[in-house]
């Protein structure tokens, strides 16, 4: 059976609040956009944007889309505790500092680190949690 391969809309968008909300960041918008990365937290505007290419999300796909979804409320969550304003300088110079060191800007940048490390380690509550309430 087809349809019974992909989350519809309405689960993925129920799975999304639900997170959010728990999270304490229910304010952030969700945008679809047409963009390389899977995910991105706009910190200017609140917004987690989402790649089209999870317009429908197989059940293969899931882990990933929870533990991008999961490590972008991270920064979102970091925005919240900072602030936005601080948040974004925060990141930037730590951005800077990584290039500075001839590191990655992205990779080895301490919020990404903690945002990935969030995701990682908690997906798999948050897929049992769904999966008992039939969303996937």
């Amino acid at each position: 059976m087809l349809i019974k391969e992909f989350i519809n809309e309405t689960n993925k968008n129920q799975i999304i609040s639900t997170l959010l909300k728990h999270y304490k960041v229910g304010s952030v918008k969700l945008k679809m956009k047409n963009m390389k990365d899977h995910a991105h937290y706009d910190v200017d505007r609140g917004e987690l944007q989402l790649s089209t290419k999870y317009k429908t999300i197989k059940k293969s796909q899931v882990k990933e889309f929870l533990i991008t979804i999961l490590h972008e409320i991270y920064h979102a969550m970091d925005a919240k505790r900072y602030g936005w304003k601080k948040f974004k300088d925060m990141y930037e110079y730590e951005m800077n500092l990584r290039i500075a060191k001839g590191q990655d800007e992205y990779k080895d940048n301490t919020y990404e680190i903690e945002a990935e490390k969030f995701g990682q380690n908690t997906w798999q509550k948050w897929y049992n949690t769904f999966k008992k309430q039939q969303l996937f």
